[in-house]
C-alpha cells in the first residue's frame, strides 16, 4: 500500500502485561524451542563421558584386615587395674601405629615405590588405546611416533639412585635393540648407556647407577624415569591410606588403598601388613630384653649372697655341731623366708613395672604399696625373733638368709628362662585376618554411573544454556507486544510444523521439496495460513489491484515458506494466482515447485522473453509461477523501471490474485520498491528471531520506500500446549482432528 514518503513511524510506549507471571507454559517453551540446543549439550556430555570411561586411567582398590587382641596385664595380681581405668579402643593407638613414618617407610624401600618407570604414551589417548591392546608383541606404532608406547610394553628397575640435582627430575629411558638402552636426563643430554641384566653407571661418575632387570619394548621406545624423594613417597603414601575400625571397639582395622596398577597395590597392603606385624612382634620382644637384661644383671648378686649365707651356715654348723630349732622358731622362720620370697618376687616386679610405665603410673603406686605391707609384716617378725635366745637367733638368722638367698636365686633363674623362651618366641597382639587380593574391575570410573552423571549433567547444561540463549538473544515471541509497539495487526500466527522440517532436510539432501498445503493440507501451519488468506481476502475487498507482497527483516524467516503456501490456499478458495519470485538476487520458488530457475521475471522486465513463455502453468490446481530468471547485475534497476509496473498492472487483471516473495527489507530496498505497487504488504516474522529494534526498523525502512506495512506475520511458532496455543501470546488455532472413514 504506498503512502506519503515523509511520514515516519512513531512507535508506541512499550507495553507491558502487568500482574501477569511467567507461566509454566512460557518455561516448556522455551525448552521447546531450544530443544536442538539441548540434544546437543547431552549428546556432547555423553560423548565426553564415554570418552573419559574410555581413556581415563583406571582406579583399582583393595584392603587387608587386621586384627588387634586387647593387651593383658603381665603382672601377676594386676589384671584388673585396667578395668579402673578405661580409655579408647586398643584399635586407636594401632591406627597411628600402621600409619607412622616408621612402617609405611618400610614399605617405601622393600618395594622400591621411590622409583618409578611407566612407558610414554601418546597424551590424553595413548594410555587408553594401550589398555586395549592384547598381543604377545609390543604394538605397531603409529607412522611418526614410533617414540611413544601402544600396547604391550613393560619395564622392572631393581636400582636407580641418581645424584640429588636429578631427584624428582624426569629421566627419559630410551629403548635399543638386544636389550640394551640409553639414559637421557631432563635436557636430552645422555647420562648413560646399559644392558639389561646388568649393573649400569653413569658417564660423570656419582650422576646416577641403574638395573634394569626387564625390558620388553620395540627399539626407539621411551620410558618415563622418576627417582623421588623417599620422605615425599612415604607422605604420599600416608595421605592414600585410609584406615578404619570395623564396628565399636572390636579391634578389627581394614587398611584400604586406591591406585591405577592394581598389582603394585596387593604387594603395597600386604608388605604394610607384615611389616605392621613384624614391627609389632620387635616391640613385644624388646620388652621381654630389657627385662631380662635386669634380671641378668642381678644374678651374680644374689648368687654372691646365696653363697656367703651357704658359707656362714656351715661354718655354724661345724662350730656348735647342732642346729635344732624349736617349734615356734620353725614357724617364724618358714613365715619369714614365705614374706622374703614374696618380696623379691615384689621387687623383681616391681622393677619391670618402671621400665614399662611413668613415675606417676597408678601401678608403680599400687605395687609400692604391697611392698611397704610386706616390710611391715617382716619387720613384725623380726621383734618376735628379738624374744629368741641368742643361740637360736642366730641359728634362725643363719637358715634364714641361706633358704632366702637359694629361694631368690631359683626365682631369678626361672624368670631369666621364661624370659628368654618369650624374647625369642615372642607373638605379638595382632595377625592379619584377611590378605589384600587382586581386584578384578577398577573402582573407578563406573561406566553405569559415569554415563547416568554424564546424561543429568548434559541435561542440566543444556536446559541451563536453553535459558542463558533467551536471557541473550531478545526476540520478539509475543505478538501483543509486537502489536503494542508497531502499531500493526498481527494477521497470523503460523506453528511450527514437524512435515515441513522433514520437506526441508530432504531437500538439503538433495530429494525433489513440496508445498506443505500440498504435501499435508490438514497440517496445523496449513490451518493457520488459511486464517491469513480470510484476513488477506478482506484487506483486498477495496484494493484497485490484486497483489501481495511479502517481505521480512531478513533471510532465514520463512518468507518463501508463507509466500508459496499462501498461493497454494488462495487457489484452494478458487481463486486463480499467480506466485512471482521478486527475489532476484536469491529467490527459491523454483526450487520449491522443482522447476527452471530461468528464464523468468528478469528477463520479462528486461524484455527479452515473452511473459506467456516463461509462465509455468499449473504448479498446482489454480496456480501459476513466474521465477526469478537469471539474476541480473542492475536488480534494483529492473524492479523501478516503468516495464515492472506495467507487468503488475497486467498480471493483476489476469489473475485473481498476484502474490510476490521479495528480498529481506533490510538488506535491499527492493522489498519497498515492490511494496508501492502492491495492494497488501505482508512482514513476515519468525518467533523469538528478531530483537524488536530489527522489526522497528524494517518497519522503518518500508515506510522510508513510501510503503506502509499492512500487517505481520507471525511464522514458526513453537507449539506449547495439547490441542491449542502457540507461542507467548492469545492467538489461539484450534486442531481438528480427522474422523476415520
Amino acid at each position: 500500500m504506498a503512502v506519503d514518503p515523509n511520514i515516519q513511524p512513531v512507535a508506541p510506549p512499550a507495553f507491558e502485561r502487568e500482574g501477569e507471571e511467567v507461566s509454566l507454559q512460557e518455561y516448556l517453551g522455551t525448552l521447546l524451542a531450544a530443544r536442538w540446543l539441548i540434544l546437543g549439550v547431552t549428546a556432547a556430555a555423553l560423548m565426553a563421558g564415554l570418552l573419559f570411561v574410555k581413556f581415563a586411567t583406571p582406579i583399582f582398590g583393595s584392603d587387608v584386615l587386621v586384627q588387634v587382641e586387647e593387651k593383658k596385664s603381665a603382672i601377676a595380681g594386676l589384671e584388673g587395674l585396667s578395668d579402673m581405668f578405661p580409655g579408647e579402643s586398643p584399635a586407636d593407638t594401632e591406627i597411628e601405629i600402621l600409619r607412622s613414618r616408621s612402617v609405611v617407610g618400610a614399605v617405601v624401600e622393600q618395594l622400591h615405590l621411590d622409583v618409578e618407570a611407566r612407558p610414554r604414551y601418546l597424551p590424553l589417548v595413548g594410555a587408553g588405546l594401550a589398555r586395549g591392546y592384547n598381543g604377545r608383541e609390543p604394538a605397531k606404532p603409529v607412522i611418526g611416533l614410533g617414540r611413544f608406547a601402544w600396547g604391550g610394553e613393560r619395564i622392572h628397575l631393581d636400582r636407580l639412585s641418581v645424584a640429588p640435582d636429578l631427584e624428582g627430575a624426569r629421566l627419559t629411558l630410551l629403548a635399543g635393540a638386544a636389550g640394551a638402552f640409553d639414559l637421557l636426563g631432563p635436557d636430552g643430554g645422555l647420562i648413560l648407556r646399559g644392558q639389561v641384566g646388568k649393573p649400569a653407571f653413569s658417564l660423570v661418575p656419582g650422576q646416577a647407577e641403574l638395573f634394569v632387570s626387564e625390558l620388553r619394548a620395540r627399539p626407539g621406545t621411551e620410558f618415563r624415569l622418576v627417582k623421588r624423594s623417599a620422605q615425599e613417597v612415604v607422605a604420599g603414601l600416608q595421605t592414600g591410606l585410609v584406615i578404619t575400625e570395623k564396628g565399636k571397639k572390636t579391634g578389627i582395622i581394614q587398611v584400604q588403598l586406591a591406585g591405577p596398577d592394581a598389582s603394585q597395590l596387593v604387594k603395597t597392603l600386604d608388605a604394610l601388613a607384615d611389616a605392621y606385624v613384624r614391627q609389632n612382634v620387635e616391640r613385644k620382644s624388646a620388652e621381654a630384653e630389657k627385662t631380662l637384661a635386669f634380671i641378668e644383671g642381678q644374678l651374680p648378686q644374689v648368687q654372691a649372697r646365696l653363697e656367703r649365707a651357704e658359707q656362714a651356715l656351715e661354718t655354724y654348723k661345724s662350730k656348735h655341731q647342732t642346729l635344732d630349732l624349736g617349734l615356734e622358731a620353725k614357724a617364724v622362720l618358714d613365715e619369714e623366708v614365705a614374706l622374703e620370697k614374696s618380696i623379691s618376687e615384689l621387687q623383681v616386679q616391681s622393677a619391670e613395672m618402671e621400665q614399662r610405665f611413668a613415675e606417676g603410673h597408678p601401678a608403680v603406686g599400687a605395687m609400692r604399696k604391697k611392698l611397704q605391707e610386706l616390710e611391715s609384716q617382716k619387720a613384725a617378725l623380726d621383734a618376735r625373733f628379738k624374744g629368741m635366745p641368742d643361740t637360736e637367733l642366730e641359728s634362725v638368722r643363719l637358715m634364714r638368709d641361706a633358704k632366702v638367698a637359694q629361694e631368690l636365686y631359683v626365682l631369678l633363674l626361672n624368670k631369666a628362662q621364661e624370659y628368654r623362651v618369650a624374647k625369642n618366641g615372642t607373638v605379638g597382639n595382632v595377625r592379619v585376618l584377611d590378605r589384600a587380593i587382586l581386584p578384578l574391575a577398577p573402582v573407578s570410573p563406573e561406566p553405569g554411573k559415569t554415563l547416568g552423571l554424564s546424561l543429568v549433567a548434559g541435561l542440566a547444561l543444556g536446559v541451563a544454556a536453553a535459558f542463558v540463549q533467551r536471557a541473550f538473544h531478545h526476540g520478539v515471541e509475543d505478538p501483543e507486544l509486537l502489536e503494542a509497539a508497531t502499531g500493526l495487526s498481527v494477521f497470523a500466527s503460523i506453528p511450527h510444523s514437524p512435515v515441513q522440517e522433514q520437506m526441508v532436510r530432504a531437500g538439503n539432501r538433495g530429494e525433489p521439496l513440496d508445498v506443505l498445503a500440498h504435501r499435508d493440507p490438514g497440517d496445523l501451519a496449513v490451518e493457520s495460513l488459511r486464517s491469513l488468506r480470510t484476513a488477506v481476502q478482506f484487506a483486498l475487498m477495496d484494493a484497485p489491484a490484486r497483489v501481495i507482497a511479502l517481505g521480512g527483516p531478513g533471510p532465514g524467516i520463512g518468507k518463501t515458506f508463507v509466500a508459496g503456501n499462501l498461493a497454494h490456499v488462495l487457489a484452494e478458495a478458487g481463486d486463480r494466482v499467480l506466485l512471482v519470485d521478486a527475489d532476484l538476487r536469491n529467490g527459491s520458488l523454483h526450487r520449491v515447485h522443482n522447476v527452471e530457475r530461468g528464464p523468468g521475471l528478469s528477463e520479462v522486465i528486461a524484455g527479452t522473453a515473452k511473459l506467456e513463455d516463461v509462465v509455468h502453468r499449473e504448479v498446482a490446481p489454480r496456480v501459476d509461477l513466474l521465477t526469478q530468471g537469471a539474476i541480473p547485475p542492475n536488480a534494483s534497476a529492473l524492479l523501478v523501471s516503468p516495464r515492472f509496473k506495467d507487468l503488475l498492472a497486467r498480471l493483476s487483471k489476469e489473475y485473481d490474485a498476484v502474490v510476490l516473495d521479495t528480498p529481506p527489507i533490510l538488506a535491499v530496498t527492493d522489498a519497498a520498491i515492490v511494496g508501492r505497487l502492491a495492494a497488501v504488504t505482508l512482514l513476515v516474522l519468525r518467533a523469538g528471531e528478531h530483537p524488536m529494534r530489527e522489526v522497528t526498523a524494517a518497519i522503518k525502512r518500508f515506510v522510508q520506500g513510501g510503503v506502509q506495512p499492512t500487517g505481520l506475520v507471525f511464522n514458526d511458532v513453537v507449539r506449547l500446549g495439547k490441542g491449542y496455543g502457540y507461542g507467548y501470546g492469545y492467538h489461539y488455532q484450534y486442531e481438528y482432528k480427522k474422523k476415520a472413514g
